[in-house]
């Protein structure tokens, strides 16, 4: 399966990642996301200690929607095609 990415950052730490294959017949947004952060070269972590919610600071839309969108949360099932979004949550200032 081929899920397509989109960051405002290097996903990777020292390279942009356009897509990503996953092997499975299932896979979760979560699995997604565990795979994003053991290939990083900074160390990322996207999910919580428990891997039960997002870490604070990201941002992560399937197809669009916002993950407080998605029925099943991080657990939500990925297609081939679909198109992850994860973002740095940027704060402004003044």
């Amino acid at each position: 399966m081929t899920v397509q990415l989109e960051s405002n950052f290097m996903l990777l730490g020292d390279s942009d990642l356009p897509s990503i294959e996953l092997d499975g017949p299932r896979v979760t947004l979560a699995e997604l996301l565990e795979e994003l952060s053991g290939r990083s070269s900074n160390n990322l972590q996207f999910l919580s200690r428990d891997k039960k919610a997002l870490d604070e600071g990201w941002v992560v839309e399937v197809n669009g929607s916002t993950l407080g969108d998605l029925p099943q949360g991080i657990e939500t099932a990925l297609k081939d095609g679909d198109r992850v979004a994860v973002k740095l949550l940027l704060l402004g200032g003044g």
